[in-house]
């Protein structure tokens, strides 16, 4: 009788180590938006908070708008790390400067005379079309008041329906959106140091 119920206990202790759920799959390829180079210079410090975004955009996964509206994540490929912690890295590459001058993440907890907080509205394929879209907004440093705001957008083209290839298109757009930003910002920083 013992080694019935001993054996019993074995079997459910032994089961529950099964997992019933299917193994996540490897994506084929893993993609990033690359380094930028420092395209616009700034003339103040500025700290670039990761941007907000749904938990669709914002993760690894890459989404496409099916013709019904229906969003789905695409297979086969994934970004290289967040979505967003990408884009606020190139941000900070694409801003350039020098001394105390430069951009910084928010990580540093460094005081900056600027903030830039923004937020990932789109970020998604439909056909062979991807769009992003940002909306950005430059706060004064200390006081946190809102001193300018933008909205970009940006598509690219895939060259091929293949989903590497879609997946370079929408870090070509991303890209492009982030140098918006960066123009913004350059362009918003000079304009309130000049007043």
């Amino acid at each position: 009788m013992m080694r019935s119920v001993c054996a019993v206990v074995s079997l459910v202790a032994l089961s529950a180590c099964v997992s019933v759920l299917p193994e996540k799959k490897t994506p084929d390829a893993l993609y990033r938006f690359g380094p930028m180079d420092a395209a616009h210079t700034v003339s103040a410090s500025i700290m670039v908070r990761e941007p907000d975004a749904s938990k669709l955009f914002s993760g690894r996964s890459i989404a496409a708008e099916g013709v019904d509206g229906g969003l789905r994540l695409v297979n086969g490929v994934e970004w290289a790390d967040s979505a967003t912690r990408m884009m606020q890295i190139a941000l900070v590459d694409s801003l350039g400067g020098q001394g105390d001058n430069v951009a910084v993440t928010s990580t540093t907890g460094a005081p900056t005379d600027y903030e830039i907080a923004w937020r990932i509205s789109d970020f998604t394929l439909r056909g062979l079309t991807a769009r992003c879209r940002v909306e950005a907004t430059l706060l004064e440093g200390r006081s946190r008041s809102v001193l300018d705001q933008t909205l970009v957008e940006a598509s690219a083209t895939a060259t091929s329906d293949r989903n590497g290839d879609r997946a370079k298109a929408l870090a070509d757009a991303g890209r492009a959106c982030v140098g918006d930003v960066a123009a913004f910002v350059a362009q918003a920083t000079e304009s309130n140091i000049s007043e």
